[in-house]
């Protein structure tokens, strides 16, 4: 691997290529380190879960692989664009195509979530690999193109490129969420004395009362036991929800990427009373981080414990024990009834979703609708899936 360039070398050799699908299944050494020499997020736009995703959704879905590699003249691999397009009919019958970063399927199918999506750049490359990716981009032929799940300045970024580029687009904002990541860099007895009372008590405190009912114990699940564990999760989940926390799609997704992910990635964990099961824990580590995917438990086990916030600080208290793991991301959502992760104390991580139309139609189109009522131009959007 040569050195990193500075800032001002090598911007004419760079080469930006649009690959194959057959590449993209081959490539999962050159991207992983790309990656990890990037300041991209590790897990989510890794090779395991981009790949996997594609995987289980591009053939039933007609999906269109757009993804593009920019590389220095040696050949080096020094920033990936990982995009891909849908064409669709309105119900009109106009046909449109859209772009979309992989790992959401906005307005075509519910997917696993994909979030801090973005271009994949190597440190000290960024301006002139967004620079000649952004061109390639805009020579690519879409009519739209959605951005899920990407922070602000990333955003902002988009639209200066444009602009540099002289490519007119209509900016659509569609949705704003939020998430929390727990630093565990510091002591977890400290982190603890911020929490207030209450979710102290849930987090924690209530421990001692069920030790003094009967065996308490929290353990992580060993590799051979994964299917029984999404099992107990779904099922677990649909006691709560209605449905079951994967479905067949999502479920082969998930089953698939732990086979493409070490045994140090996976953290996959059970709470269990008198050695049964009560809450279970879907979490991957990789990196610097800890991700919380998925929880799930019984909800009528007891009126005065709060499972899945117990068991969270479990896996809490096991990041601060572990010197790989910085961050505790719970991730973006909503719970059931209020956004409890805020009682974390800890980052606030936003997630916005963008909508970029460049067809003249389109444009005008959107900004007509932008003089609706909120409620009455959102139902007109689903409808027609714009």
């Amino acid at each position: 691997m040569s050195e990193t360039p500075r800032s001002g070398q090598g911007v004419e050799t760079l080469q930006v290529v649009r690959l194959s699908e057959q590449y993209f299944a081959d490539m999962a050494s050159s991207w992983q380190e790309l990656v990890f020499d990037s300041d991209s997020d590790p897990l989510f736009m890794g090779w395991p879960w981009l790949y996997t995703w594609w995987e289980t959704w591009a053939g039933s879905l007609e999906l269109e692989l757009a993804l593009l590699g920019a590389f220095t003249e040696e050949g080096i691999l020094v920033g990936l664009a990982p995009f891909y397009c849908h064409r669709f009919r309105l119900p009109l019958g106009y046909e449109l195509r859209r772009l979309h970063f992989l790992g959401n399927a906005w307005r075509i199918c519910p997917t696993v979530r994909t979030e801090y999506c973005g271009l994949v750049i190597r440190r000290g490359w960024e301006n002139r690999v967004v620079e000649k990716v952004m061109s390639e981009v805009c020579r690519l032929d879409w009519q739209e193109m959605v951005v899920c799940d990407q922070g602000v300045q990333d955003l902002l970024q988009w639209q200066k490129t444009f602009d540099r580029l002289g490519e007119t687009v209509s900016t659509v904002p569609r949705i704003i969420d939020s998430g929390v990541r727990v630093v565990t860099d510091g002591n977890f007895e400290d982190w603890l004395g911020q929490l207030g009372r209450n979710t102290r008590l849930k987090a924690y405190n209530r421990r001692n009362y069920l030790n003094q009912r009967g065996e308490l114990r929290f353990r992580y699940v060993s590799d051979d036991a994964t299917d029984d564990f999404f099992s107990t999760l779904n099922r677990f989940h649909e006691r709560r929800w209605g449905k079951p926390c994967f479905e067949p799609d999502a479920l082969r997704f998930h089953q698939r990427l732990l086979t493409r992910l070490t045994p140090d990635n996976r953290a996959l964990s059970v709470l269990e009373f008198n050695g049964e099961p009560v809450s279970m824990l879907y979490d991957l580590r990789v990196g610097d981080s800890q991700y919380n995917l998925q929880t799930g438990f019984l909800e009528s086990f007891d009126s005065k414990v709060a499972l899945g916030t117990l068991h969270l600080g479990f896996a809490i208290e096991q990041s601060f024990m572990d010197p790989r793991v910085r961050y505790y991301d719970l991730l973006a959502g909503q719970g059931k009834k209020t956004f409890y992760k805020r009682h974390f104390q800890g980052e606030h991580v936003h997630f916005l979703t963008v909508q970029y139309a460049r067809h003249p139609v389109m444009r005008s189109i959107y900004r007509l609708q932008s003089w609706l009522p909120g409620r009455l131009r959102q139902s007109i959007n689903r409808f027609v899936r714009l």
